[in-house]
């Protein structure tokens, strides 16, 4: 099989199977039965359409959440640490930026349609806190502020602009992807075209953070993954693996066709800054395994707990997948992540560079890591690790044609696996039905329908007191959260006191005159003495330090409330046990496996919030104000102060976000608990209602099911 042939005659030959069984089950089958094959049919098409054209590229899609780095990681990655792309301070003005080869260099900006734009400024108009209508307010508030009318560029569609050097793209991009760029709010998606050798027959995409708040644009991210081949998934090391990103890899990536997944600890250098400290004569630092006093001891401790995590999330992920029967393929895929790589594309790029040139952030950073390194050039390319990444990146590009042939291989089975496990469903369902026809009469089922009614009050009772409970315990692990962020606060209060030395050179003036030289009595010479003077200095770079380190801290706190403290997996336990025990399943009556997977399907919507803080301004705010070494009293009482209200911000943003979280938090339970009921009682009511329409003509009908199990039973023997 030539793998870039167009017209395959074995992709033909499959489709042509599904349409004859549809054709063959149309008679017999549920509407919804015929609609799933249908969808199937269509779904294979659009993969496949888009795998078979002319000079298929390697799809390479870097993935995250906004601020996992992901533009700072291919800036280091592909231009060298050059700021091409801008990076996203936040989900509103992350865009997907799609980079590709050209003979020319052109910018090519996909503006929102005017229905995408209508419906932004419809949820901007809803007075709710949910973030789906608070970006819609901002994007169409950043348009006013622009002094834009987007009716002319919305018309337009797309729009192309040519470049000639990396200055004039910078310039002209960060207009339309920037944080601040005029038209950033109007723009979906951005595709450059470089005359750039290494850009030859691949495609990459630096894509919205997948907590994208805005639907069109998650749309557009989500598109480009159907097509994806090979993911570089980025997640923060020092929030590694939480929990949206596991939503993120364990539920959307792997069924999507991507054949290779490489996971990154990203920003190496915070995770491995918490480690860091200085050695006193008189401690036990030395037994200490989660502290390092210098840099590659550090790296050591971080990669080693990063790897840890990832081995048992990975290996439960598997066993889940085990679990439910899914394709070995799946399952390889997803193994890829057990060892992931550590990168800093700060600490790389402050490799290339002279300390003379650094920026104020990494001059900050070299302050902070400089006392823990005896080769600090060394050490930040072992932070850095672009040597490895980039060699995996040409392997990568090398193996396009394995990569690809692969994915083209894996449609049939996969599509195939797909198809079995459709009919096998629709059979289940069938016997189910048969079952329940031949046990059963019109007037046992109408009792079994009101006995299963007379449950389900009990059920909602039971959900209800479910719910009750769990925010009760919300509640006082709020209060128990509150006072713990106080109390961390107070550790980080005091700046380090640190010393140092200065040499103090002194002079005057000695006379020269001789009492028997009258031509000297007016003459002298200057003599100069020096001596070592030691003094105590604060720099501004520690009590950012602090600060990071408190608002790391406060996170995994406010985290835990949500999560270590009230267990979710227990919650969903307690919701289905109320459920299952409600039905009994050992009853004659009726199958509870009818409802079973809807209840896990509600219950399963139940997530905690994540609380994203961001502190870049507060640390600008003493980064900009103190400078150097502070050897007054009052600039360091100034630096102390300042450092004080700091950690007050973030103590009084954390409580508030915490509050609304848990108010919000609460709501969606509420939500929640009533969809669980209403949709059961609505579900099992219409299951009953056609069920007792069956009963007119039960042998028709009985007949009917078992011929259409019939052909399932060949369809499905039929499947190689």
């Amino acid at each position: 099989m030539n793998i870039f042939t167009k017209n395959n005659d074995e992709f033909q030959y499959f489709l042509t199977d599904i349409k004859n069984i549809i054709t063959d089950i149309t008679p017999l089958a549920k509407k919804e039965d015929i609609s799933g094959l249908q969808k199937l049919i269509t779904n294979f098409k659009i993969k496949t359409d888009d795998f078979y054209h002319e000079n298929r590229k390697l799809n390479i899609g870097v993935v995250g959440q906004v601020k996992a780095g992901k533009s700072s990681f291919l800036n280091t990655l592909l231009f060298d640490g050059q700021e091409i792309l801008p990076k996203a301070s936040t989900p509103k003005t992350a865009t997907l930026t799609k980079m590709e080869y050209s003979e020319e260099n052109i910018i090519q900006i996909e503006y929102y349609s005017i229905e995408e734009w209508e419906v932004l400024e419809e949820n901007a108009r809803v007075d709710l806190d949910d973030e789906i209508y608070s970006s819609a307010r901002e994007i169409v508030d950043m348009v006013r502020r622009n002094g834009l009318n987007p009716k002319p560029y919305l018309e337009m569609g797309t729009e192309k602009k040519k470049f000639d050097t990396y200055d004039d793209l910078i310039s002209n991009l960060n207009n339309y992807v920037g944080e601040d760029g005029k038209f950033t709010p109007i723009v979906k998606a951005v595709t450059l075209y470089l005359n750039k050798e290494e850009f030859k027959g691949i495609s990459i995409v630096d894509t919205p953070g997948l907590n994208d708040p805005i639907a069109s644009r998650t749309i557009r991210t989500k598109d480009f993954m159907e097509v994806c081949d090979v993911v570089f998934f980025l997640s923060q090391a020092g929030s590694f693996l939480d929990k949206s990103d596991w939503i993120l890899l364990s539920s959307q990536l792997p069924q999507k066709g991507v054949k290779k997944l490489v996971l990154i600890a990203s920003k190496y250098d915070s995770g491995i800054r918490d480690i860091l400290r200085v050695q006193e004569d008189d401690d036990i630092f030395g037994n200490d395994e989660n502290t390092a006093d210098n840099i590659p001891k550090a790296c050591k401790i971080i990669k080693k707990k990063l790897k840890k995590r990832a081995k048992s999330k990975i290996d439960e992920f598997v066993q889940d997948l085990e679990s439910r029967g899914s394709s070995n393929e799946l399952i390889e895929v997803i193994k890829q992540c057990e060892n992931p790589l550590m990168v800093s594309s700060l600490a790389y790029n402050m490799s290339t560079k002279l300390v003379s040139d650094y920026n104020a952030e990494e001059k900050n950073i070299y302050s902070a890591l400089k006392q823990f390194s005896k080769d600090l050039d060394s050490d930040l390319k072992l932070l850095g690790n672009f040597d490895e990444i980039k060699t995996l990146f040409d392997e990568v590009v090398e193996e396009k044609e394995q990569i690809l042939e692969k994915k083209a291989k894996g449609f049939i089975p996969t599509a195939k696996e797909e198809l079995k496990t459709m009919l096998l469903a629709y059979k289940e369902k069938t016997n189910k039905r048969i079952k329940v026809l031949e046990s059963n009469d019109r007037e046992h089922l109408l009792e079994q329908k009101k006995s299963i009614e007379g449950q389900i009050g009990k059920i909602k009772a039971d959900i209800t007191a479910v719910f009750g409970e769990l925010n009760a315990k919300l509640e006082s692990e709020k209060s128990d959260a509150v006072r713990e962020l106080r109390e961390a606060g107070k550790d980080y209060l005091n700046v380090k006191e640190r010393t140092g030395s200065k040499t103090i050179r002194t002079s005057h003036r000695v006379s020269d005159a001789k009492w028997w030289n009258p031509l000297s009595w007016f003459s002298s010479h200057t003599e100069y003495s020096s001596h070592t003077e030691h003094y105590s200095y604060c720099i501004a770079a520690d009590a950012i330090e602090n600060l990071r380190k408190y608002a790391l801290e406060a996170s995994n706190q406010v985290e835990k409330v949500f999560t270590d403290a009230l267990q979710i997996k227990e919650v969903k336990r307690k919701l289905l046990n109320v459920v299952i025990s409600n039905f009994d399943m050992g009853s004659e009556k009726y199958d509870s496996s009818l409802f079973r997977i809807m209840v896990e399907e509600s219950v399963s919507a139940i997530e905690f919030p994540i609380l994203n803080l961001d502190i870049s301004a507060t640390v600008n705010k003493i980064a900009g104000k103190f400078n150097g070494e502070l050897t007054s009293a009052s600039k360091k009482t100034a630096l102390s102060t300042a450092l004080s209200n700091a950690i007050m911000e973030i103590y009084d943003e954390l409580c508030n976000k915490l509050v609304s979280s848990v108010k919000k938090f609460k709501e969606e339970l509420g939500l929640i608990g009533h969809k669980v009921q209403d949709n059961l009682l609505t579900d099992i009511s219409e299951e009953f209602e056609t069920l007792l329409s069956q009963f007119e003509n039960k042998e028709k009908e009985i007949a009917n099911f078992k011929a259409y199990a019939e052909i399932l039973d060949k369809k499905i023997a039929s499947i190689r």
